[in-house]
Order: C-alpha cells, then sequence, then structure tokens
C-alpha cells in the first residue's frame, strides 16, 4: 500500500461518523473568499479578514460535526429559503445557454415565461398556462 493510499485511509477513518461538506458549507466558503478580496481592496483590512477567518470556522466545525441531522437540517432550511434565487439563476443561465435557439417571451395577460424557435418569422404566441394569444416576430 502506497503513502497516499495510508493518507486516504486514515482521512476516511477520521472522517467517518462526521457530516462533511454541503451546499451551504460550500456558500459559506465563496462568501469567506468574497470577503477576503473585498478586505485587500480597502483600508478595513482587519476586520474583514476576521470576518473571513470567522466564517471558515464555521464551516470546518459544520464539517467536522458529528451531529449529522441537525447539520442536514440546516442545510435543508438554507436550501428552502434560496431555492427561488437559486432557479432565477438556473433559468437565466438556460436562457443565455439557448439564445441562439430561441426568443423568450412574457405573457401579457399572466406574466408566465415562453419559449419560441428564433427564424420563423411573424407568430402567433398562445400562452399555455392562460391561454392567451399575441403576435410577436420571432
Amino acid at each position: 500500500m502506497g503513502f497516499f493510499s495510508k493518507i486516504r485511509e486514515k482521512i476516511a477513518h477520521f472522517m467517518s461518523g462526521r457530516y462533511g461538506s454541503d451546499q451551504l458549507n460550500m456558500t459559506l466558503v465563496v462568501v469567506a473568499l468574497i470577503v477576503t478580496v473585498i478586505g485587500s481592496f480597502t483600508s478595513w483590512r482587519i476586520p474583514f479578514m476576521i470576518v473571513a477567518d470567522v466564517i471558515l470556522v464555521v464551516v470546518f466545525i459544520r464539517m467536522l460535526s458529528k451531529d449529522r441531522y441537525k447539520r442536514a437540517h440546516e442545510n435543508e432550511v438554507y436550501l428552502a429559503k434560496t431555492m427561488g434565487a437559486r432557479r432565477a439563476v438556473s433559468e437565466w443561465i438556460n436562457r443565455v445557454k439557448n439564445s441562439k435557439k430561441y426568443h423568450y417571451y412574457i405573457c401579457p395577460k399572466c406574466k408566465a415565461r415562453l419559449r419560441v424557435p428564433r427564424g420563423i418569422g411573424q407568430v402567433t404566441i398562445t400562452c399555455k398556462k392562460c391561454g392567451e394569444k399575441f403576435d410577436r416576430k420571432a
């Protein structure tokens, strides 16, 4: 057994029964990184670094915690509270990826987002949600 295999085995043994990382931890790491970068460009460098260090300590405490149910509940609460923002970002990314294939329109009646293929000229769009019809150039 090689050196790195032994190290990997010892880390796996140490982490057994511990919570590990999740989406909340990853978000906290990104926030700590952003706070660090902002702190490096301001005159208040020390307070920003202290805040970033406190955030990272919280991340390590959560990772090494053996109270898996409590950490999982914290992550579920985080995911529930950020669902709308995460969905909006995901939809925006999909719209940017598909912008060469599709035009996106909003129904004037129910405000639903509708997707129409590009390059078909003048088209009458029927909203699948409310049945409203309106004309647009696609």
